[in-house]
């Protein structure tokens, strides 16, 4: 069995496959277990949660699968919605007996709080994010007999006669076919898609770009994650909680100008209370008008010189706030701490931020089982879609990769099994020489110089506020920087994983705006600023194939 990625859902996978007695090859971009979305720290905790009532004895996997529900907005797959609210308990539990220390308070109690769009306390927080997780999945690795590729580039899937059999490896310059009884699909996100991201260069969105060749389903790609996040020295996740505080934004005249945005609909104060019952952006409620604000004034208003709003604590009484919340107390310092390693005092300096792209709650569709539409693909972790819907729980994706990651992996492990063994028709091998033999060679300037305006027109025309003009914009767009990507120049010294990473990206946007493009109304993450209002007549979610 293959597993390409090596995020928190690629090793929940490969242990579950190897447990099932299958022989686990894993290939990833980088090195095993830190260069998967799971590793990378972008916020000073992490949220997992579990329906155990540890915060609140009402809370049950009943009242937890009614709260995906209603965050879904109708654009979950309910099965799957039930299996993670049924199986979060024994998800935790299996991290714990591997060793997984999940905080604490002084007491020895569970720290935890209601994360974004829950009606109920249940998120156990993970300290420095989710590397926690990660660093107790590679514990359980390295007792495991996996086949580890490290350093390579999976080019594209494999697949003959509708079946997918393997995948392509490049390293070194080297194309090496992989096959396999089956794949399981683990390289999810794609933010750096944007110039404002949260996460490293290497995640690229070639899992979405990969399975579109490949001819899977993909479903829910117009629900992107994004939300404030500071922009300056380096980005970092403002959570949900902070905006209880009531920051003051201003612009770069040093001006307040969120109500210029709302249209009368709410004050500043009732859009930063709002704001905080969640850090993603939605059209659910007023907070909607903060990012819409945030992103509408860099766009088009009074940036900071590096092309920011600004944000300050100057004003808010903390005190007062401690002694009205001691829950908060505790959240804060956290958050204190970790902006101060950054080099920010929160308690005395103004910051910058922007809107970050961050997590994409659709993908490739599956089912109950990780089974993608294309027999002998499967597929966990972000790029799955199915298990949220407009909107996604805080505290849900870590969850997600760890129930659906141990479902992928038993099950693909059940098919590689059972799978007929063929060999590779060298008419497929021919094919992927041949698409990597038509990429040119683009000299470090004009390599940037392409990235630049891809994630220049993608800030401008897919995060936060969107409408036709801007997503046929971006299409159109696309065409013209793939054949770039053909054309190469005289001084081309870049190498073709680069290229790949490019166009990964670039098919990622075409796709996200397409599905954008699709759904002419404005639901949870979704904002269309040319319908800004629900439509009843997509209250469905949409698979989109080739063909189709």
């Amino acid at each position: 069995m293959l597993v390409i990625g090596s995020g928190g859902a690629a090793l929940r996978a490969a242990l579950a496959a190897a447990e099932e007695n299958v022989s686990v090859t894993i290939v990833t971009k980088g090195c095993l277990g830190k260069s998967g979305a799971t590793y990378c720290s972008v916020a000073e905790i992490g949220a997992f949660n579990v329906p155990d009532g540890a915060f609140d004895p009402e809370d049950n996997p009943d009242v937890f699968y009614r709260d995906i529900q209603r965050a879904a907005l109708g654009m979950a797959d309910l099965k799957l919605a039930r299996i993670l609210a049924d199986e979060a308990i024994d998800a935790k539990a299996y991290l714990e007996r591997c060793g997984m220390h999940f905080a604490r308070n002084p007491d020895g109690s569970y720290m935890g709080y209601r994360a974004c769009f829950s009606s109920r306390a249940r998120s156990h927080v993970v300290k420095d994010h989710f590397q926690p997780i990660m660093l107790t999945l590679l514990r359980q690795a390295a007792r495991k007999e996996l086949q580890i590729q490290e350093d390579a580039t999976v080019t594209d899937l494999i697949v003959d006669h509708g079946v997918c059999l393997g995948a392509f490896m490049l390293r070194e310059g080297e194309l090496t076919p992989i096959l396999a009884g089956s794949v399981i699909l683990a390289a999810g996100g794609g933010s750096t898609l944007f110039r404002h991201h949260l996460y490293p260069e290497f995640i690229t969105g070639d899992g979405y770009a990969m399975a579109w060749r490949a001819g899977a389903c993909l479903q829910n790609l117009e629900f992107l994650q994004t939300g404030i996040g500071l922009a300056w020295p380096q980005p970092n996740l403002f959570g949900n909680q902070l905006w209880q505080a009531a920051p003051r934004l201003t612009n770069g005249d040093g001006e307040r100008f969120i109500e210029r945005y709302t249209g009368g609909k709410a004050s500043e104060a009732q859009v930063l209370r709002a704001k905080g019952g969640h850090f993603p952006f939605s059209t659910r409620d007023v907070s909607q008008y903060l990012e819409i604000a945030v992103q509408t004034e860099i766009r088009s208003g009074v940036p900071t010189p590096r092309g920011n709003v600004y944000l300050d604590f100057l004003e808010t009484d903390f005190q007062r706030l401690f002694r009205e919340n001691p829950g908060f107390q505790s959240v804060w310092q956290l958050t204190y701490d970790r902006f101060r390693s950054l080099g920010v005092d929160l308690y005395r300096e103004r910051i910058e931020v922007a809107c970050f792209a961050h997590a994409v709650n659709g993908g490739v569709l599956i089912d109950e089982r990780g089974a993608t539409s294309l027999p002998g693909l499967y597929a966990a972790g972000e790029i799955a879609a199915g298990p949220h819907g407009a909107d996604r729980l805080g505290g849900n994706m870590s969850l997600t990769c760890m129930v659906f990651g141990r479902r992928a992996g038993v099950f693909a492990a059940d098919f590689a099994r059972h799978a007929e063994r063929k060999g590779l028709d060298e008419a497929v091998l021919s094919e992927e020489v041949r698409r990597l033999r038509g990429f040119g060679r683009l000299s470090a300037a004009r390599y940037r110089q392409i990235l630049g305006e891809v994630q220049t027109a993608a800030d401008q025309n897919l995060l936060i506020v969107r409408n036709q003009d801007g997503l046929r914009t971006f299409r159109r767009s696309c065409a013209g920087w793939k054949e770039a990507l053909r054309s190469g120049d005289a001084a081309g010294e870049g190498t073709l994983e680069e290229l790949l990473a490019l166009e990964s990206r670039i098919v990622t946007g075409e796709l996200l705006a397409a599905a954008a493009e699709a759904r002419k109304e404005s639901r949870g993450s979704h904002y269309r600023s040319d319908y800004p209002a629900g439509d009843p007549a997509y209250g469905q979610p949409k698979p989109f194939c080739k063909g189709l």
